[in-house]
């Protein structure tokens, strides 16, 4: 029998269609299971193929917020935006761009939405998170409430509904919650930091929080947040040195990680090398500390850092760029999986 050219045509695209498919399983299951590098590097081998689906862009941005890339993420999501409009994985992935930059109000707007319609894993995911950031943990509390009882074996819902548990001062339930986390994936990086924080570290517990941080970078070498939070506890452990090197691999492991420069300023400052510090303090801020973490930063620069008064020269001349200003009340504590 002779196959026409439309028959052969429609072979190829449903064979292509099917392998577009398995490949979208894939990335979905790393995401799943908490590993973003392999997520973006399977997205962007589907992406090099004819047709590929405008979905693995959505994907792919989903990877690079996750590692705290978040240039290549705005970039990633523009593209799907072009080709699919404002879906609801869209504006999901939306969110957490905004949650990385810390523009908390932005992401307030988002999920406050009319057409906010909460309904799948990631949406409750992001507004739980989004109502985290912005010191609510009580409504945040529900959103994961939500979502664990839907999803009850989606890991890193357990995980936040014990971080939320834990700030509000339920240490019973944080405790149950992220031991939970790590037995649903125990080759999850995340769920080790969080407990590593959350159980231990807000309670000044530095050795066992640190031995939490140690497992995590050995479930992902990459995990920048693990280096953030081990390098803190070394620093109170009183290994100075080991803090420092520590921090200075989570700044480069996460660009955007304002909490590492958080700690770098604070370490360099109270060791006497003020114009350092300073540095990663103003840097700190740059990257939205306080929309994230509240005025800690804030505070501290205008205590150690006094500015500089510019030298007058004649105009026209661009002004100087300031720090924005915020209205983040003051004293409030880390609130997700990135100090």
């Amino acid at each position: 029998m002779r196959w026409t050219f439309s028959a052969l045509v429609l072979v190829w695209a449903c064979v292509a269609q099917a392998q577009f498919e398995k490949a979208e399983a894939k990335v979905r299951g790393a995401l799943a299971m908490d590993k973003p590098y392999k997520a973006i590097s399977w997205s962007e081998r589907a992406l090099t193929k004819k047709n590929a689906p405008p979905v693995f862009h959505v994907l792919r941005a989903d990877g690079f917020i996750r590692v705290g890339k978040y240039e290549q993420a705005r970039y990633q999501l523009e593209q799907a935006k072009s080709a699919l409009g404002e879906t609801p994985a869209y504006r999901s992935q939306r969110i957490g761009l905004y949650l990385g930059l810390g523009r908390t109000d932005s992401a307030l707007m988002l999920v406050s939405a009319p057409e906010a319609i909460v309904s799948d894993a990631e949406h409750l995911y992001r507004v739980g998170t989004v109502y985290q950031r912005t010191n609510d943990i009580a409504k945040a509390l529900t959103y994961f409430d939500l979502g664990v009882r839907t999803y009850p074996d989606m890991a890193r819902m357990v995980r936040e509904r014990g971080s939320c548990h834990a700030l509000l001062g339920d240490t019973a339930k944080a405790r149950a919650d992220l031991d939970k986390a790590i037995l649903l994936a125990p080759r999850e990086a995340a769920n080790y930091n969080s407990r590593g924080y959350f159980r231990y570290m807000l309670f000044g517990e530095y050795e066992r929080a640190k031995a939490d941080m140690n497992k995590a970078i050995k479930q992902d070498p990459n995990y920048g947040y693990a280096f953030s939070n081990r390098g803190w506890c070394e620093y109170k452990l009183g290994n100075v040195e080991k803090a420092r090197k520590d921090l200075a691999m989570a700044t480069r492991k996460n660009p955007g990680n304002s909490y590492a420069h958080r700690s770098l300023g604070i370490i360099e400052v109270e060791k006497g090398d003020a114009t350092k510090g300073c540095g990663h303090l103003r840097k700190a801020l740059e990257l939205g500390f306080t929309g994230s973490y509240g005025d800690e930063v804030e505070v501290l620069v205008g205590k150690h850092c006094p500015q500089v008064v510019p030298v007058v020269v004649p105009s026209p001349v661009t002004p100087p760029v300031q720090a924005p200003p915020s209205n983040a009340p003051g004293g409030t504590p880390p609130k997700s999986n990135e100090p």
